[in-house]
């Protein structure tokens, strides 16, 4: 079987292969792509910007009517929005503790967040 080299998706090969390397939990690293996917896709309607605010809700409106595969998919549009919104709000938070804008997010800042969750997780456990 012969790999692409081209993506196809938001995340690199290399990015994925971060996020396995990990030692989370499955939930945890399933949780990571999804974080890590978005912020890929809200950092490609930003651009160029790369720094400041995650796009709004018009920006991913408009990108949503803009993808063939979503065009005429108004209802999964909006429930991609809400989805959206949640990741944002879950990403402006790490930003602020992260010191820095959302759009300046790395997958390095979104891996130690997680790792750390699951590291305060296990010691509640305890």
């Amino acid at each position: 079987m012969i790999e692409s080299s081209s993506p196809k998706g938001p995340l690199s090969r290399e990015d994925a292969e971060r996020i396995e390397a990990t030692l989370l939990p499955t939930l945890d690293r399933h949780h990571l792509r999804l974080q890590a996917h978005c912020l890929s896709t809200l950092k490609s309607i930003a651009a160029p910007r790369c720094e400041g605010p995650l796009p709004s809700d018009a920006e991913i409106q408009a990108w949503c009517r803009d993808q063939p595969a979503l065009r005429d998919a108004s209802d999964f549009q909006d429930e991609l929005l809400r989805q959206f919104q949640v990741i944002s709000d879950q990403l402006n938070a790490l930003a602020d503790t992260c010191g820095c804008s959302p759009l300046e997010l790395t997958l390095t800042a979104l891996i130690e967040q997680a790792e750390a969750a699951s590291r305060q997780r296990l010691a509640q456990e305890r």
